[in-house]
C-alpha cells in the first residue's frame, strides 16, 4: 500500500487533505500509520542513538512501481559506501524502511516529430525515497526524503536518489548528538486536545499526534485541515485548544484574540509551483519576473518568450496558462504572496500579500490537495502547494531563482539553507520570515508553519498535555519531519523555544 499510487488507500486519484469527510481524515491517518510501522522492529537491546549504529537491515519500500528497484540500489550503495553493513533482520542495529516510487514524468524529444512511444522520444523518470530509520524497540532515530536533484534517464535515478540517501544517513550519524530523554505523561486522566488549521502541516502533525500517544496514552490530540484562517477564528472563539498556521499571528489583521497568543515554530516547510505539461519532462526554470506575470495574467501563453528564454531547448507549446490558486483564506497563499510582494513592486502595489489576496485570473480550490487536484486533472495548468502534496499526485514542479541568481528546485537541503540563511533575528513571538533568503542553495519560497496556542490555558489538564507534547515535538518529533518532506528547525531555535515552554504554567 502505497501513499502515491493511482486508486491506493489515500492518494492518487482519490484525494484527502481539503475535504472534510471523515472517510478522507482516516484515510490520512491510516498511511501515516502505515509509515511509521513499516519499518520492522528487531528484537534485542534498545538502541537509543544513531552513534551506535553499525548495521542496518533494509525493509521493503512498499509495493509501487520501482520500489524494490530502489531497495536493492540502496543495498547496493550502502556497501560500496563501506560507512555501513547490510546485514539479514536478526543482526541488524536498526532497521531501514519507507515507501518508494518511479514515475515517467515525461518525454525528451531528440525529433522535433516525435511522438509518445515513438523510439526519438525519451521517457524522463520522477521518483522519491520516503524512509525512516528506527531502532531495535522501534523508536525512530532519523528519517528523511529525497527526490531527484535533476531530470533522470533510465537508471540514474534510482542511483541518485540511494546516493543522497546514503550521503544524508551518514552525515546524520557522524553528526550525532545523545538528546535529552523527554518526560512522558504520568498522569492517568484521559484528556482531548482539539486543534485546527492549516492543511500545510497536516500529514506531519497527524504523524507526531500517533507517534506522541505511542509514550503518552493519555492524551488525545485531534487535528483538523480547514485552512490557517477558519482555524485562527474558531481559536479566538475559544472552540479551539489550539491551530495549526502558517501564517504568523499577526498577519490575520481582522481577527483581534481576546488574549495573549503564543506562536511556536514547528517544522519549515516549502511552497512549489506545481504544473501540469503534457509531455514536458523538462526541468521548469522561472524566475520572480516572468512568475509574477504568469499569476497577474500579463504572461498568458506557455511558449512566451520570457519562459523560453528561461528554460533554452525546451520544447513549450502554444497554450494557454491556466492558474489555479486557494479560494480559502491559507497560510500557503500567505508565503507564496509574501515572497512575491518581496521579489515585485508591481505584485506587492496591486495584489499584496495576506492568507487572502485579489486574484486577477484563475480558478480557485480549497486546501493544498484541492489546488494539486484541480493542477493534476487540468492539462497546461499552474497552481502552489505545499511540496510534499506535488509527489503525493506526482506532479512536476519548477526550479525558482533565488536571491543568490541560482535556480533552486525545492528539496530538503534547499527549504533548510533558507533557515541557515534568514536574515532577520529570531523575535519573541517567532514571527521568522524565511521567504527570499539569501545564500547559495536556499529555496526561495521556504516557511516555518507555526502552532499557536493561548499563553494561559482555561483547562490545566489540557494546557499540560500541550507543554508536554511541545517538548516532544522539539526534540523526538524533529527527527520524524523529514520523512514527509519537511525540514528541521535549526537548533537554535529549538533551543529558544524550549526555554518558553519550560516557563508556561
Amino acid at each position: 500500500m502505497s501513499v502515491f499510487s493511482p486508486g491506493a488507500i489515500i492518494i492518487g486519484k482519490s484525494s484527502y487533505i481539503g475535504y472534510r469527510t471523515m472517510t478522507d481524515a482516516c484515510l490520512v491517518r491510516a498511511y501515516l500509520v502505515a509509515l511509521l510501522l513499516s519499518c520492522s522492529v528487531v528484537s534485542g537491546q534498545s538502541t537509543s542513538s544513531l552513534i551506535s549504529i553499525r548495521s542496518v537491515y533494509v525493509d521493503s519500500f512498499g509495493d509501487q512501481p520501482g520500489a524494490s528497484e530502489l531497495r536493492d540500489q540502496l543495498i547496493d550503495v550502502l556497501r560500496h559506501s563501506g560507512k555501513l553493513q547490510v546485514t539479514p533482520l536478526k543482526n541488524a542495529d536498526a532497521v531501514l524502511g519507507g515507501m518508494g516510487a518511479i514515475w515517467i514524468r515525461g518525454y525528451h524529444s531528440l525529433s522535433p516529430r516525435a511522438r509518445v512511444n515513438d523510439v526519438y522520444a525519451e521517457p524522463i523518470y520522477g521518483g522519491y525515497l520516503s524512509v525512516i530509520l528506527k531502532g531495535k524497540q522501534g523508536q525512530i532515530l532519523w528519517s528523511y526524503f529525497v527526490n531527484p536533484t535533476r531530470a533522470s534517464f533510465g537508471e540514474n535515478l534510482k542511483h541518485n536518489l540511494a546516493t543522497q540517501l546514503v550521503d544524508r544517513l551518514t552525515e546524520a550519524i557522524a553528526g550525532e548528538t545523545v538528546a535529552v530523554p523527554v518526560p512522558t505523561d504520568a498522569s492517568n486522566t484521559p484528556v482531548t486536545v482539539q486543534g485546527a488549521g492549516a492543511t500545510f502541516p497536516f500529514p506531519i502533525y497527524t504523524e507526531w499526534f500517533t507517534s506522541f500517544r505511542a509514550s503518552n496514552p493519555n492524551v488525545l490530540l485531534v487535528y483538523d485541515p480547514i485552512g490557517s484562517e477558519e482555524g485562527f477564528k474558531q481559536l479566538i472563539a475559544e472552540r479551539l485548544d489550539f491551530v495549526g498556521s502558517d501564517v504568523p499571528v499577526g498577519a490575520f489583521e481582522d481577527l483581534k484574540p481576546h488574549s495573549r497568543l503564543l506562536a511556536f515554530p514547528s517544522v519549515i516547510g516549502a511552497v512549489v509551483l506545481i504544473y501540469n505539461l503534457p509531455r514536458f519532462g523538462g526541468d521548469l526554470r522561472l524566475n520572480a519576473r516572468t512568475l509574477v506575470s504568469m499569476l497577474d495574467g500579463h504572461i498568458k501563453n506557455w511558449n512566451d518568450p520570457a519562459i523560453r528564454a528561461l528554460n533554452h531547448g525546451s520544447s513549450l507549446p502554444n497554450r494557454p496558462i491556466q492558474v489555479v490558486h486557494r479560494s480559502d483564506g491559507s497560510g500557503t497563499t500567505f508565503a507564496l504572496t509574501e515572497y512575491l510582494c518581496k521579489v515585485s513592486e508591481t505584485w506587492k502595489h496591486n495584489i499584496g500579500q495576506g492568507p487572502r489576496v485579489p486574484w486577477p485570473v484563475g480558478v480557485g480550490a480549497n486546501g493544498n490537495d484541492g489546488v494539486s487536484k484541480v493542477v493534476e486533472e487540468t492539462p497546461y495548468s499552474l497552481g502552489y502547494t505545499e511540496f510534499i502534496y506535488a509527489f503525493r499526485r506526482r506532479l512536476s514542479f519548477a526550479s525558482i531563482e533565488n536571491a543568490a541568481g541560482e535556480f533552486i528546485e525545492a528539496d530538503l537541503p534547499s527549504i533548510a539553507a533558507a533557515a541557515n540563511y534568514r536574515t532577520n533575528p529570531i523575535s519573541e513571538d517567532f514571527a521568522i520570515s524565511l521567504s527570499n533568503a539569501t545564500g547559495h542553495g536556499s529555496y526561495p519560497i521556504s516557511t516555518f508553519t507555526w502552532l499557536v496556542m493561548p499563553a494561559q490555558s482555561t483547562d490545566p489538564l489540557k494546557g499540560r498535555a500541550l507543554r508536554q507534547f511541545l517538548q516532544w515535538m522539539l526534540v523526538a518529533g524533529q527527527k520524524q519531519c523529514m520523512a514527509l518532506g519537511y525540514a528541521p528547525l535549526p537548533r537554535s531555535i529549538a533551543e529558544q523555544e524550549q526555554k518558553v515552554v519550560q516557563e508556561l504554567k
